[in-house]
C-alpha cells in the first residue's frame, strides 16, 4: 500500500458525508488490506464454521501480508485504521448501520487482522476511550473477538514466537479484562460472558485449545502459557483452573507432559496457587488422581529447585494439610522412579528433625504436630524393607533426641502422638520383635488414625464429589455453549451479582457505633465474609475509640479480645498498622480494664510470641499516649487555624485592621496544661505486667530460648516508669523493678540484648528515685547492680553492650556518691541503646524525653 492511498483511506473515513459514503469507504479500506476468497484453506472446517455463525460471512478473509521490508509500515498504517474505527466512525456513523453490516463491513476487520495489533488496539481504546461511544464500540468488538476464539489464536502465536517481549503485561492483560471493563463500563450493561467466573473458564479453554494446536508443532515455548496460567489461578479461581487442566490430562498422557512443560514456566509466586488445588481435588477418584499428579509433577521435582522445596517443605512444615489424602497424593510421585526415591529419604530425616524439636513441641498448634506425625508415618509407608533397614540407625537416632521432648510435654495429645508415631516406627522396623516398644495411653480417634496409615489410602469413606456442570470440557468445543450466541439477553435475569470483594470500599458505609463494629467483626467471622466491610471497619475504629463518650470499658475490653486475635485473611495493606492503633485506643480510653486484660494475656499458652511483642509494644506506647502532658494552643496558633478557613479577601482585610490598630499593651497568655492521665492508672499497667513472669508456660520461656521477650519486657517496664516518673506511686515502682532486675544478674548465661535492657532499666530506676529512697531503701540493690555492670566492661563480648554499661555506670555513680540527680544524662544515645530499641534517647534531667521502640 502506497502512502497516497492510506492517505486517501484515511480521509475518506475521516470525512464521510452520509451512511452509503461511509459503506463504500469501508469497502476500499478492507479490498487494500485483506484479500477475500472462498476457496482459500488457511482455516479448518470447523474455524470457518464459527466464524461464519458469527459473522454472517461465508468467504474467507486472509490478511495481505506484504514483504518483510515493507511489513512494519503496512501493520502500523492498520493499527490506525482500526484505531479510526474504534474512535472517529464510531462516534459519527456506527449507530446508523445495520447489525449484519456491522459484522460484514466492520467486526470482520478485528476478526480476520493481525490478532496482536488487534487485541492491543481494542484494549488500548477500552483503558484510554472517554467518549461513551468510544467505549461501547471497544465492548462490543472485544465482545466479537472473544466469541470467535481469537485469544485462541493469539496464545498460539505467542508460543510460536521467538520475541519474549511483554509476555508479563500481555499475559496481565488477558487476566484483568473483566476488571478492565467493569472500570469503564460500570454505567452500562456488560455481557454475562465478561464476568470473573465465566470468563477464567472462557479463557481456560482457549488456553486449551491452544495446547491441542500447539502438539504436533516444533519449536513451541510454554513460557506465556505458564505465565498466564499462573496469573489466572492468582487473579481468578484457582480451583477452576486446576479443574480444566485436569480434564485436559484425562484426554490423554501427551496432554500430561504438556501441561508439565507449562508448570515449569509458571512464576515462583504463582506456583503455590496452582499446585494447591491438583492435591485437594475431590471429585476425582484416589487413584486416576495420583496417576495425574505423577504425569504432571514427577517429571520437574528433581529439575526444578521452586517446585521441590514447594512440595517437599512449605506444603509440610508451614502449610499443612488436615486430610491424609492429599499428603498420600503429595509422597506419591517420588516412589515412582529410582532417581527420585532419595528425596524420600530426604524428607523423612526432615521431618523426624523438626518433630523432635522442643520448640516445634512447644510452639506448634496440635493439629499441626498431629498433620506431621501423618507426615512421617506416610513417608515410612512408602519406602520398601531395604530402604528402611540403610535409615535404621539414623532413624533410632532421630527417635531417640525426639521422644523425651514429647514425654516432657504439658499437652496429653502430644504426648500421645509421640508415643504412638515411635511405636510404628520401631515395629517396621524392626527392633525388639521379642519385647516391642510399647507405651500406655489412652486410645483415642487420633491414635487409630495414625495406626492406620501404614495400610495405605482407602476411599470407603471418601465420596467422590461431582465437579460442576458448567466447568466439564468438551474436547470440540472453543467456548461454552452458553457463550455461543453473544447478541442474546435472556439470560441477563439469572446473572448473579459481583462478590463484595470486588466492590469499591468508597462505596461501603462504615460503621457509625462501637457495638456496630463488634457485630461486624464478630458475625463476618463465621458467615460468610465480607472483607471490604471488615476493613472499612477497621480503618473507623480507632476514630471512634478516641470520640467515644461516657465509659466505655466494657466495649473497648471485647474489641480488645476481638482485634487481638484476628489475623489478616485478606489482603489489606495496612492491616497491622490498624490492629495496632486500634489496640493502643483501647488502652487509652480503658486503661485498667484493658491494661489488666493484656498482662494477663501475656502469659497466657495459646499466643506466639509475635503476639507477645505486640502486647508489648501496646502497653509502650498507651503509656506514653496517656503521659502525654498536653498544653492548650498559644493565641498565634488558633489565629493560624483561623486563617486556614478563610476566604483570599478575608485575610487582606484582617491584616490591613492589624497595621491601624494600635496596642497599648497587651496580656501575655500563659499555656495552662492539663492532667496526666497516666498517674492514676500506672499501676495497672506495671505490677499486672510483672506478677506471673515465673509462670511454666509451654509456649514461653523467659530464661532459656525466648530472651527477646524477656528483653523487651525489662524495657516496657522501664518505659512505663518512665512515663510515671512524676506519679507518688513512682518510688515504689522503681523499687520493684530493681528487685525484678536484680534476679536475672545472678543469671551466668544472658543475651546481650537482655543485659542492654536491664541496664536502661536500671538507669531510669536511678534517674527517678528521689534521694532519701536511694539512700534508705534502694541503695543495696543498686550497688550490687553497679558491680554486675562493671564486670560487663571486662566480660561482655558485645561493643554496644560494654559502652552502654559505661554511661549507665556514669548515671548511677553521679546519683550515689553527689546525691544528686544527673545535670545531664544525655550519654544514653540512641546509638548506645539496646540494639533492637534504636530510638530510645534520653535527654537532660527532669523528664526523659520520648522514648521509641520497634520490633525486632
Amino acid at each position: 500500500m502506497s502512502s497516497k492511498e492510506w492517505s486517501e483511506v484515511e480521509l475518506n473515513l475521516k470525512h464521510c458525508s452520509s451512511v452509503e459514503d461511509l459503506k463504500r469507504s469501508l469497502e476500499d479500506s478492507q479490498s487494500l488490506f485483506f484479500v477475500i476468497s472462498s476457496s482459500a484453506s488457511n482455516l479448518t472446517d470447523a474455524e470457518k464454521l464459527t466464524l461464519s455463525e458469527s459473522t454472517g460471512i461465508q468467504q474467507e478473509w486472509i490478511f495481505n501480508v506484504p514483504a518483510t521490508d515493507q511489513q512494519s509500515s503496512f501493520l502500523i498504517k492498520f493499527s490506525r485504521y482500526l484505531k479510526i474505527l474504534l474512535e472517529d466512525v464510531a462516534i459519527k456513523w456506527l449507530s446508523k448501520i445495520s447489525e449484519h453490516e456491522k459484522k460484514k463491513l466492520y467486526y470482520s476487520n478485528f476478526i480476520y487482522g493481525p490478532v496482536m495489533d488487534c487485541f492491543l488496539t481494542i484494549l488500548s481504546s477500552l483503558k484510554q476511550g472517554r467518549h461513551l461511544k468510544v467505549l461501547q464500540a471497544s465492548y462490543d468488538v472485544l465482545k466479537q473477538f472473544v466469541s470467535v476464539g481469537r485469544l485462541q489464536q493469539l496464545i498460539v502465536e505467542k508460543s510460536l514466537s521467538r520475541s519474549n517481549v511483554e509476555i508479563e503485561s500481555l499475559a496481565t492483560h488477558l487476566c484483568n479484562i473483566p476488571e478492565s471493563i467493569d472500570n469503564k463500563m460500570n454505567l452500562l450493561n456488560t455481557h454475562h460472558l465478561f464476568e470473573k467466573k465465566n470468563y477464567v473458564v472462557v479463557l481456560m479453554q482457549n488456553i486449551l485449545g491452544a495446547l491441542e494446536r500447539l502438539q504436533n508443532q516444533s519449536s513451541v515455548k510454554y513460557d506465556f502459557v505458564g505465565k498466564l496460567v499462573g496469573k489466572l489461578a492468582v487473579l481468578g479461581d484457582r480451583n477452576v483452573v486446576v479443574q480444566c487442566l485436569l480434564e485436559f490430562v484425562n484426554r490423554g498422557h501427551e496432554n500430561g507432559e504438556q501441561i508439565s512443560e507449562v508448570l515449569t514456566f509458571v512464576s515462583s509466586q504463582h506456583l503455590e496457587a496452582v499446585t494447591l488445588p491438583f492435591f485437594t481435588c475431590d471429585y476425582i477418584p484416589f487413584q486416576e488422581l495420583k496417576q495425574f499428579i505423577n504425569v504432571i509433577f514427577g517429571p520437574k521435582i528433581v529439575l526444578i529447585g521452586k517446585l521441590c522445596t514447594l512440595l517437599y517443605h512449605r506444603l509440610i512444615f508451614i502449610k499443612y494439610f488436615k486430610d491424609v489424602r492429599p499428603k498420600y497424593l503429595l509422597f506419591y510421585p517420588l516412589t515412582t522412579r529410582e532417581e527420585r526415591r532419595y528425596l524420600l529419604t530426604k524428607t523423612l530425616f526432615e521431618l523426624l528433625t523438626v518433630w523432635g524439636n522442643k520448640s516445634s513441641v512447644d510452639l506448634q498448634p496440635y493439629e499441626h504436630h498431629l498433620a506431621l506425625c501423618e507426615s512421617i508415618i506416610i513417608c515410612f509407608y512408602y519406602m520398601d524393607n531395604d530402604e528402611r533397614l540403610i535409615i535404621k540407625e539414623k532413624i533410632m537416632m532421630l527417635l531417640a533426641a525426639g521422644m523425651p521432648v514429647h514425654l516432657d510435654s504439658n499437652h496429653s495429645d502430644f504426648r500421645r502422638a509421640g508415643m504412638v508415631t515411635a511405636e510404628i516406627l520401631t515395629q517396621f522396623l524392626g527392633i525388639s520383635t521379642e519385647a516391642p516398644l510399647k507405651f500406655d495411653y489412652e486410645e483415642t480417634a487420633d491414635t487409630r488414625k495414625l495406626k492406620s496409615l501404614l495400610e495405605g489410602y482407602t476411599e470407603e469413606d471418601f465420596v467422590v464429589k461431582e465437579p460442576p456442570a458448567q466447568l466439564i470440557i468438551e474436547s470440540d468445543q472453543k467456548v461454552p455453549d452458553k457463550f455461543t450466541d453473544l447478541d442474546s439477553d435472556d439470560d441477563e435475569d439469572d446473572l448473579k451479582p459481583f462478590s463484595s470483594s470486588d466492590k469499591n470500599l468508597a462505596t461501603v458505609k462504615p460503621p457509625v457505633y462501637l457495638k456496630e463494629c463488634i457485630e461486624i467483626l464478630t458475625e463476618t467471622r463465621d458467615a460468610e465474609k465480607d472483607f471490604d466491610k471488615i476493613a472499612v471497619t477497621l480503618r473507623t475504629l480507632p476514630r471512634l475509640l478516641v470520640e467515644a463518650k461516657g465509659s466505655v470499658d466494657e466495649l473497648a475490653l471485647e474489641i480488645t479480645q476481638i482485634i487481638l486475635s484476628l489475623s489478616s485473611e485478606f489482603y489489606m495493606e495496612d492491616f497491622i498498622e490498624c490492629r495496632k492503633r486500634i489496640l493502643i485506643n483501647c488502652a487509652v480510653v480503658a486503661p485498667r480494664t484493658v491494661a489488666d486484660y493484656l498482662s494477663y494475656q501475656f502469659y497466657e499458652d495459646n499466643y506466639t510470641i509475635g503476639h507477645r511483642l505486640d502486647i508489648l509494644d501496646v502497653i509502650v506506647q498507651a503509656s506514653r499516649e496517656l503521659s502525654k502532658i498536653e498544653l492548650s494552643p498559644s493565641e498565634d496558633q488558633i489565629e493560624k487555624t483561623k486563617m486556614l478557613n478563610m476566604k483570599p479577601w478575608e485575610i487582606e482585610v484582617m491584616e490591613r485592621l492589624k497595621k491601624k490598630t494600635k496596642r497599648f499593651n497587651s496580656a501575655t497568655k500563659i499555656a495552662i496544661g492539663k492532667e496526666n492521665k497516666f498517674n492514676p492508672v500506672c499501676g495497672n499497667f506495671f505490677y499486672a505486667l510483672m506478677n506471673q513472669y515465673d509462670k511454666e508456660l509451654r509456649t514461653l520461656s523467659l530464661t532459656e530460648e525466648d530472651t527477646l521477650v524477656l528483653g523487651r519486657l525489662i524495657y516496657t517496664l522501664g518505659v512505663v516508669l518512665h512515663c510515671a516518673s512524676n506519679a507518688p506511686a513512682a518510688p515504689n515502682m522503681g523499687k520493684t523493678l530493681l528487685d525484678f532486675v536484680r534476679v536475672f544478674t545472678d543469671i551466668y548465661v544472658l543475651d546481650e540484648y537482655v543485659k542492654q535492657s536491664i541496664l536502661f532499666a536500671t538507669s531510669i530506676v536511678a534517674q527517678i528515685s528521689p534521694v532519701a529512697v536511694m539512700t534508705a531503701e534502694i541503695y543495696p540493690q543498686l550497688m550490687d547492680i553497679r558491680l554486675w555492670a562493671e564486670e560487663l566492661l571486662t566480660d561482655s563480648i558485645s561493643a554496644d553492650t560494654t559502652e552502654l554499661a559505661v554511661y549507665a555506670l556514669d548515671i548511677m555513680d553521679t546519683v550515689i556518691g553527689r546525691g544528686l540527680f544527673p545535670s545531664d544524662v544525655s550519654s544514653l544515645s540512641k546509638e548506645y541503646a539496646p540494639l533492637s530499641l534504636k530510638d530510645t534517647v534520653i535527654n537532660s534531667n527532669p523528664k526523659i524525653s520520648e522514648i521509641s521502640s520497634s520490633d525486632s
